[in-house]
């Protein structure tokens, strides 16, 4: 399984950008599914959320849902999400980067007594 922020957020510095955001998802899931059970793939799930959260009511502004207006505004919105806290990392995407995912989350982690454990080298 591929190792995230989300994995070891309890372990993160306050100062890291995702921490706050990390912690939430991993709360929410964790609620619902039992403690220990986060994975990294339903933090994709909900960092798409939270980027959609941020993009319709931008594109509310300009158009009503259905209409192949809200669609292109919708789209528009979601391609200008910027410094975007989420799970994996902070948010910037451009109508030619849609992954967005800039450097300033990025983690390094390994796998001591089969436990998750940053690395803070």
């Amino acid at each position: 399984m591929p190792a995230g922020p989300i994995l070891v957020a309890d372990q993160l510095s306050d100062s890291n950008p995702v921490k706050q955001s990390s912690l939430a998802y991993k709360a929410a899931y964790e609620k619902a599914y039992g403690a220990g059970s986060v994975a990294t793939f339903g933090g994709h799930a909900w960092d798409a959320g939270q980027m959609l959260q941020r993009a319709i009511p931008e594109a509310l502004k300009k158009a009503q849902p259905g209409t192949p207006e809200f669609r292109e505004a919708l789209r528009a919105a979601l391609e200008n999400v910027k410094d975007l806290p989420l799970s994996h990392g902070v948010m910037n995407t451009t109508k030619a980067d849609h992954n967005g995912l800039d450097r300033r989350a990025r983690v390094i982690v390994e796998i001591v007594d089969g436990k998750w454990k940053l690395r803070n080298d």
